[in-house]
């Protein structure tokens, strides 16, 4: 297995970062090569199950299992495509007045024979962390933009 991990604190309140990290309509806003939903049973209670199909270029046909779910604190959950498997733990932690995001991810490569390890580490574990970060990137902008615009103590322009 090969873990990587990103973190983001986002400038909303710890509610509105849990509420929009699980709301599939965002999801193609923010999440790496996400395309859409193509079923859910359960999601995201512990034993749900969500189907979803990529963007084009991305990993295709992706199978989630949510094997813990702690509103406002932890969801991790199994996962599967046709290259990888593995499991992704997010995290969520008040941080002052921001709300802190963590992603780890424990992966592994289904094929790739001798070298699979070697590719693992000169070519797969930086594309894995990076869409890690952009996705959490595009995340902190999506929440923070909503929180402002939803919150009455932000001057409005005259």
């Amino acid at each position: 297995m090969s873990r990587v991990s990103a973190s983001v604190a986002v400038n909303a309140s710890l509610a509105e970062v849990w509420d929009y990290y699980l709301e599939p309509e965002g999801w193609p806003a923010w999440v790496d090569g996400f395309g859409r939903v193509e079923s859910s049973s359960g999601y995201p209670r512990v034993g749900g199950t969500l189907h979803w199909v990529s963007a084009p270029a991305g990993r295709g046909e992706v199978t989630e299992r949510a094997l813990e779910h702690e509103p406002r604190r932890i969801h991790r959950v199994s996962f599967e495509d046709a290259d990888t498997e593995g499991e992704l733990k997010v995290t969520f932690a008040i941080q002052g007045e921001a709300t802190l995001v963590t992603q780890e991810q424990d992966y592994r490569l289904r094929r790739g024979g001798p070298l699979a390890r070697l590719t693992d580490m000169l070519f797969i574990r930086s594309q894995m962390r990076g869409s890690l970060e952009r996705s959490l990137a595009r995340l902190k902008l999506e929440v923070e933009e909503v929180a402002t615009a939803t919150d009455p103590r932000q001057e409005q322009p005259l």
